[in-house]
């Protein structure tokens, strides 16, 4: 993630959530979609771009005595992530490991995992094979990714009409404002990169992943699944 993506979400970090799901189509269902796809048992878990840990959450209450290792590169969305996270910890769960780091460096060497996930965070990476041979790298055999993601239209007027269906949502009463929506579309331009769906799902076997799938799509949204 570039810094300044780092700087745009820790400045939103308090409001993300709010942002989210006034400005996300589905967002709750998304989530869901991702814990809905994920093995039934995993002992050690790794997220990337936690944010303000609403994946996190979920993750902690479905493996609750699994090693739950949370990356972000926004310090003020890790405060925001161990506050969340703290609120649901009972007496069966164990901590969450929350590290301030680029998700992008992935450390193969120091563990292996054998559960990937991540929501709406790989598109601000700009070259996503060398990312996904690293997450393979990074898993056990018979270890998971899923995730979470935007795409790109396959199509000029597929894209188009994905745009315009979240711009109709986002423009809905109480959604967002217009000043929102031109800071959303000046990040998208600055920080983000998006694949089409076969784009997406090319460059995941092409890192070595197998069963590779595309579960949930909804728009320009969807959730992804691969095994080692």
């Amino acid at each position: 993630m570039a810094e300044g993506a780092r700087k745009y979400f820790g400045s939103i970090a308090e409001g993300y959530d709010s942002i989210a799901r006034r400005g996300m189509p589905r967002y709750d269902e998304m989530l869901d979609k991702i814990i809905e796809v994920s093995p039934d048992r995993a002992h050690d878990v790794l997220e990337l771009g936690c944010g303000t840990g609403a994946l996190t959450v979920r993750l902690r209450e479905r493996y609750a005595d699994a090693n739950l290792v949370a990356v972000d590169g926004a310090k003020e969305m890790l405060d925001v992530a161990r506050e969340r996270v703290s609120q649901i910890r009972n007496a069966q769960h164990r901590d969450v490991e929350f590290e301030l780091r680029a998700f992008e460096e992935i450390e193969p060497t120091r563990q292996r995992y054998d559960f990937i996930a991540s929501n709406m965070s790989l598109h601000h990476v700009k070259d996503k094979g060398p990312l996904y041979a690293q997450l393979w790298e990074a898993l056990q055999p018979g270890g998971h990714l899923v995730f979470g993601d935007e795409l790109k239209g396959a199509l000029p007027h597929v894209e188009e009409l994905h745009w315009n269906g979240w711009l109709e949502f986002a423009r809905q009463p109480e959604h967002l404002s217009e000043g929102e929506i031109a800071d959303i579309i000046k990040h998208v331009e600055d920080a983000d990169h998006y694949e089409t769906l076969p784009k997406q799902l090319a460059l995941l076997t092409s890192a070595g992943f197998v069963a590779v799938d595309c579960t949930w799509r909804y728009l320009n949204y969807a959730v992804f699944v691969a095994s080692t």
